[in-house]
């Protein structure tokens, strides 16, 4: 199976070698509030839940806003990954083990087209409707 670009950062959250601010985009800000839901949830018994929407949001939404030349200020990034969160069904996995990551790649990669479609529709809306 070829490995995505996430599969070394996945693998490196279980090793604890990397941590969430790794999977971050550096053109993406995202707000601070609690109704955004975070990309990796970890609970007690040590299971992660890995929110594959929001992944997937997190890794193209810059580089897709600065494709189309939006404005990429917070309340901007914030309306957009709004709005690609009520269009995207929600998809979370469950990741335990490292083999579990396999899972999250195929989850991801099943999703990738229609999450970029859905990212770009979003971008073409919050452009011609700021907010601000």
């Amino acid at each position: 199976m070829a490995h995505t670009a996430k599969t070394g950062k996945v693998l490196g959250l279980f090793d604890g070698t990397q941590g969430q601010a790794a999977l971050t985009n550096p053109a993406f800000k995202a707000p601070e509030r609690e109704a955004v839901p975070t990309v990796f949830v970890k609970s007690e018994n040590g299971t992660q839940f890995v929110n594959i929407p929001f992944l997937l949001i997190n890794e193209q939404v810059g580089s897709i806003m600065e494709r189309f030349h939006c404005c990429t200020c917070d309340i901007c990034i914030s309306a957009v990954t709004a709005e690609c969160l009520k269009n995207l069904p929600e998809r979370v996995v469950r990741a335990k083990r490292k083999s579990d990551a396999d899972e999250v790649n195929r989850t991801a990669a099943e999703m990738r087209s229609e999450a970029i479609r859905v990212i770009t529709k979003a971008v073409m809306f919050v452009k011609s409707n700021p907010r601000h």
